[in-house]
């Protein structure tokens, strides 16, 4: 078993290579960032070198995602931010004041580029980075400027083309695919969960390790619509990849919706009143459906053929399961019955959802390179000014969160600048970098980020003093130099203190190139880190906190509204049909934000009284959720469709449940005064525009008893605020 586990590692890295490719990005960050280096040592030009190197390694923080055209526009973005700000920080340096105005100005757009996501948490540290690093070592004439300036260029330029090289020889379609074959990697996880327990080996998952997993699937399913926003509907069938792709991505989605209606189905059965025999029965249903969607995973991102005969071969063993479960007969108990009977249903649907997947990757057809998919045309038309224009909609997006975020990081890193130069610290740009780095929009995440980025400052810094004695001739320092910058990328997601040593470490080994680095500057630096760090701390304490106490009602009160407005489309739009899953996406992720909020709620200082009422009340919501989810997913998979209008009996339980919501919607005005409360009253004649299956009447009938619970809830919460 020993020798067997070290080679389960090394193929569950490099599967975990193929769908986020960390490891890539950190070699391509080596490549641009060491070949600077290699000719400075070579040519005895280590301080443009240094210089060059700095701005390949700014730029290439900026995570390449998305479309070739995607990829294009940031990194000629990156270049024009790397230049302008490399600029501003030379030319401002030798003043106090101005430094300081400007800084205040830096901070505050760079952490605006968290508006952009992914890439623009690479851009915020390249815009920083440099403005920071160039301010700290200004030039006062127009040829040093000139020359900083053709090293800033040639830096970002030799990042661009390394990166555009790289990408242009990748499948055109591969960043699309690699998006959804994320979210059938993440189905398989939350099906994992939902497994659990039910083989009798151990305790089953909980309802929060339940919705967490379906949280990130959620999570997924939409950084795939930030990357590849057409929808089916809006994209051409013309455009054959984009179509099916469109299309498989869908079905994958419902086929996420389908699993958590299957463990909704579940969630009641308790396991020791069912027979062992279903009970395994169910546990390895659940159990192919995972090992299905891993092979479904790595299917749609590779294409190859030998992965879709294994992945016939799991819808094979799939459809012998539930045949195997259709036999057995439920006794005396139609409850269960009915559970079994459902979870047959939605496994019969999501398996014709696995093949058509299937079907319409084989009608895509090969995956051709990007040098041969872009015309010259397309390519340059990937610079449209429609592009730039809607990305800075997204970057300047002003709203309270991100602007009080703003400010903060404003404040705090102008006021670390302004120490550093006040006092003149050797090397004290550390403290205003560390407070950009360690402050987070939240101040729990701020004070674990603050703990790991000190405690790997350290032990980096200790690394990089100790490799600095080591004898020049044994180029360590150059080898350790070309790892570091493949490593410090590879653990930045995985372990934010492994990547802080890292980064350190690299640091330390870059300057030393240009000028020797002794154990004062090392100690300086890890002061400089811990002042940063602190500072961050305190400001995210005591400067516009955003604290969860506050914010958890407005953000329960959103998802309240969020729930009220899918029931009304569903239930009281001409044709709820159209475009439902946006609506479904848009109330999940209030959903999520209030979760999400709660958590954070949980680690803040003080007492909690009224924790049950909040995860009470946000359960509830996820459920009525749920439930209009199943709702939308039955009328979806009804063989024949029909016009005829919920009959008098259905129409009476929809109005019932209509006055149940309009109830609650009364109470919200108790948590968010400047709520907008908005009730909808139905007209007496009217009937909504599909009648209802048995399933859809027992949705409807469980989204009343939420809501009952839910008032009585609210009210509660009412009285003890």
């Amino acid at each position: 078993m020993a020798k067997i586990n070290p080679y389960k590692r090394i193929s569950a890295a490099l599967q975990n290579e193929a769908f986020e490719p960390m490891f890539a990005w950190g070699l391509r960050m080596a490549l641009a960032a060491a070949v600077p280096v290699i000719w400075g040592l070579a040519t005895h030009h280590m301080e443009p070198a240094t210089w060059i190197a700095l701005t390949a390694e700014a730029i290439c923080w900026v995570e390449l995602k998305g479309t070739f055209g995607q990829r294009t526009r940031v990194l000629m973005g990156g270049i024009f931010l790397a230049l302008f700000f490399a600029i501003l920080g030379s030319v401002t340096g030798t003043s106090l004041w101005l430094s300081t105005f400007c800084m205040l100005g830096v901070a505050f757009l760079s952490s605006l580029f968290k508006n952009l996501g992914d890439r623009g948490s690479g851009l915020s540290v390249c815009v920083y980075l440099l403005f920071i690093i160039c301010n700290a070592y200004p030039v006062d004439t127009i040829p040093a400027l000139e020359t900083r300036s053709l090293l800033v260029l040639l830096g970002a330029g030799w990042t661009v083309i390394i990166s555009l090289l790289i990408s242009a020889f990748m499948p055109a379609r591969q960043p699309y695919r690699r998006s959804v074959a994320l979210i059938w990697r993440d189905i398989s996880e939350l099906v994992g969960t939902i497994c659990k327990g039910w083989d009798g080996k151990g305790p089953r998952s909980t309802i929060r390790e339940i919705y967490v997993k379906e949280k990130e699937l959620r999570n997924t399913i939409d950084s795939s619509f930030t990357f590849h926003t057409a929808t089916v509907q809006q994209v051409s069938k013309k455009d054959k990849h984009e179509y099916q792709l469109a299309q498989v991505r869908k079905a994958t989605a419902l086929i996420g919706a389908h699993m958590i209606a299957i463990s909704s189905e579940l969630e009641t059965v308790n396991t020791r009143s069912i027979e062992t025999t279903l009970q395994l029965k169910i546990s390895a249903l659940l159990s192919a459906f995972q090992q299905a969607a891993d092979r479904m995973a790595i299917y749609v991102l590779t294409l190859k053929p030998e992965e879709e005969l294994l992945l016939v071969s799991r819808i094979s063993r799939l459809n012998n399961l539930v045949r195997l479960l259709k036999e057995y007969k439920v006794k005396d108990n139609a409850a269960l019955d009915a559970t079994e009977q459902r979870v047959i249903q939605l496994s019969e649907r999501t398996m014709k959802l696995f093949e058509s997947c299937m079907a319409r990757l084989k009608e895509m057809g090969d995956d051709l390179p990007v040098f041969r998919s872009y015309s010259l045309f397309k390519t340059v038309y990937t610079l449209h000014p429609k592009h730039w224009i809607k990305n800075l909609q997204l970057l300047f997006n002003f709203n309270t969160f991100t602007t009080r975020y703003a400010l903060r990081a404003a404040v705090a890193a102008t006021v670390a600048l302004f120490i550093y130069k006040w006092y003149k610290i050797d090397h004290g740009y550390w403290l205003p970098f560390s407070v950009m780095i360690v402050l987070q929009p939240y101040f729990g995440a701020t004070f674990k980020k603050a703990i790991q980025r000190i405690a790997g400052t350290l032990a980096g810094g200790l690394m990089g003093g100790l490799l600095l004695h080591v004898h020049t001739g044994l180029h360590i320092k150059e080898i350790m130099l070309c790892l570091s910058f493949i490593f410090m990328v590879y653990y930045l997601r995985r372990n934010y203190g492994i990547a802080a040593f890292i980064i350190t470490l690299n640091l330390v080994l870059l300057f030393n190139l240009e000028a020797p680095v002794t154990n004062e500057l090392i100690i300086t630096r890890a002061l400089s880190t811990i002042g940063g760090a602190g500072l961050a701390v305190l400001a995210g304490f005591a400067l516009l906190p955003h604290w969860d106490r506050k914010w958890l009602p407005k953000h329960l009160v959103s998802a309240i509204q969020n729930n009220y407005d899918y029931f009304l489309f569903t239930f009281f739009s001409p044709n709820p049909a159209i475009n439902w899953t946006r609506h479904k996406r848009s109330t999940e992720a209030t959903n999520s934000n209030a979760f999400d909020s709660f958590s954070r709620y949980m680690q803040e200082p003080g007492t909690k009284k009224m924790s049950k009422l909040y995860y009470r009340l946000i359960t509830n919501n996820v459920r009525i959720t749920r439930e209009l989810n199943n709702i939308h997913l039955e009328e979806e998979n009804k063989q024949a469709k029909n016009s005829e209008p919920a009959s008098d009996q259905q129409q009476q339980k929809i109005d019932n449940c209509l006055f149940q919501f309009n109830r609650n919607m009364q109470l919200i005005h108790n948590f968010d005064i400047d709520a907008h409360v908005r009730t909808f009253e139905a007209d007496n004649k009217y009937h909504s525009p599909f009648q209802l299956t048995e399933y859809q009447l027992l949705s409807l009938d469980k989204i009343i008893l939420e809501l009952q619970e839910m008032y009585d809830e609210l009210e509660q919460l009412a009285a003890a605020k």
